[in-house]
């Protein structure tokens, strides 16, 4: 009887190509989820509150 674990090999890394390009799939649709985002907010140059009145302003 003939070997034939080329053809079992072939099999295993289909299944893996699959399981990867599903992996790839999921990976991208999140990636442009995240980038359907509003851009965050780095509060640079942002005043976030007033300062109390016997404080001295920051500069």
């Amino acid at each position: 009887m003939a070997d034939h674990n080329h053809i079992s090999r072939v099999h295993y890394l289909a299944v893996e190509l699959a399981a990867q390009n599903a992996l790839m799939r999921e990976l991208a649709a999140e990636a442009a989820k995240v980038l359907q985002l509003p851009m965050p907010d780095t509060f640079l140059g942002r005043k976030t509150q007033e300062p109390f009145p016997w404080e001295k302003p920051r500069a």
